[in-house]
């Protein structure tokens, strides 16, 4: 599920490129008191992405804005929806805002024979630690302990399997116990991986502490197998992939899908 907030700029103001935990701390203040406020800083995922305000880019008062959030805990968007109906400041840093409007949206990859495109509209951070460069062979010399950000040279298989296996915790948290998860199946979670780019950006993980992290965008083709993977990838488009989903990373939008009966049709008429 997906909650889908219009704002609109009370004034002039430049893009920030820190931003993260400043929408983090507008989240988090619309669940103070509520029944998810003891799961702030518990380690565990939320279960919530969200994408940046969009389109990004610099703001003059009365421009409109949008910014996604997801989840596939209903309460908790009702939570947040229900803040954000009360108190319609959304004040990011030096970018101020009012919600102008609320939308619940029903995203799905689509039924059984449904093939798509997901696209990444936030960097993924996928965090390599010593078990993982040692099964890579990637070289951690003077990372001991702390994580290496993948990159395009650690090769694909690296990044593919990270971001099975933190779909796989978010299965076990937020799935029926019936159901295997993402790491469970022998068949892969997407058909192909096509990598568009990797940047470093600074990012406040907290008050006073700002560090610098590498991630990566990409283009992930599907076609929906069955049930349980249909249920796989639309976890992953609403709690986001990778790590650090809290602060806005892993945030994943379809941009193409066709019908099975498409593709039949495509498939009969093709050299016509």
């Amino acid at each position: 599920m997906r909650l889908l907030v219009d704002l609109v700029a009370q004034a002039d103001a430049a893009p920030d490129t820190n931003f993260h935990h400043k929408v983090r701390g507008r989240i988090w203040r619309a669940l103070q008191g509520t029944k998810f406020d003891d799961e702030h800083g518990n380690g565990t995922s939320l279960g919530l992405s969200y994408s940046n305000i969009f389109p990004w880019g610099s703001m003059k008062a009365g421009d409109e804005r949008q910014f996604l959030l997801a989840s596939p805990r209903e309460g908790l968007l009702a939570t947040i929806a229900e803040n954000f109906r009360d108190d319609r400041e959304f004040n990011i840093g030096n970018r101020p805002f009012e919600i102008d409007a609320l939308r619940a949206l029903d995203v799905d990859v689509g039924e059984p024979g449904t093939r798509g495109v997901i696209e990444t509209a936030t960097g993924v951070v996928v965090r390599l630690y010593d078990h993982h460069r040692d099964e890579y062979g990637i070289d951690g010399t003077g990372h001991e302990g702390t994580p290496t950000y993948w990159q395009p040279e650690h090769t694909i298989e690296p990044f593919r399997d990270a971001i099975v296996d933190n779909l796989q915790e978010k299965h076990d948290r937020f799935a029926p116990e019936y159901r295997p998860g993402p790491a469970e199946v022998d068949e892969p979670l997407f058909e192909g991986h096509d990598f568009l780019k990797t940047y470093a950006l600074p990012v406040t993980v907290t008050t006073g502490t700002e560090i610098k992290m590498v991630v990566s965008k990409w283009r992930l083709d599907y076609r929906v197998r069955n049930d349980t993977h249909r249920h796989h990838l639309n976890l992953a488009l609403n709690t986001g992939i990778g790590g650090r989903n809290g602060l806005g990373f892993g945030f994943v939008n379809i941009v193409e899908k066709t019908t099975p009966d498409r593709s039949e049709l495509e498939g009969e008429n093709a050299f016509a």
